[in-house]
């Protein structure tokens, strides 16, 4: 049996292109936002506020410092914790549903099948 036959191989080849893939994305949009938040900067604060420019890394390191302050504007805990309300309210409904209607329904549908 050849090694490269075996699909956990191949699968364990995919992740690791895979996670290196996504490195290198996270990376290169990290020097993206660093570029275009240097040029916001330099295009607008030294006129506006009389603020010096700043360099490419300066820039980057604003996005970070932004993304540790600010975080991701709402996204993460506070919508699991929506999703877990939600979940919780279709349970107590289908339980309402079943203690009014559902065992009359379920039994009319067995009338109908028989």
């Amino acid at each position: 049996m050849q090694a490269d036959n075996n699909p956990c191989i191949a699968g364990g080849k995919l992740l690791v292109i895979h996670v290196f893939a996504g490195i290198i994305m996270a990376f290169a949009f990290g020097l993206i936002f660093g570029y275009f938040v240097m040029l916001l900067w330099n295009f607008l604060m030294p006129d506006i506020f009389g603020l010096k420019a700043i360099n490419f890394w300066q820039g980057s390191g604003l996005v970070i410092l932004c993304r540790l302050l600010f975080g991701t504007c709402g996204y993460g805990k506070h919508g699991d914790q929506a999703k877990k309300y939600k979940k919780t309210l279709k349970k107590e409904q289908h339980q309402l549903w079943w203690e009014n209607e559902g065992r009359e329904a379920f039994e009319k549908y067995l009338e109908k099948e028989n």
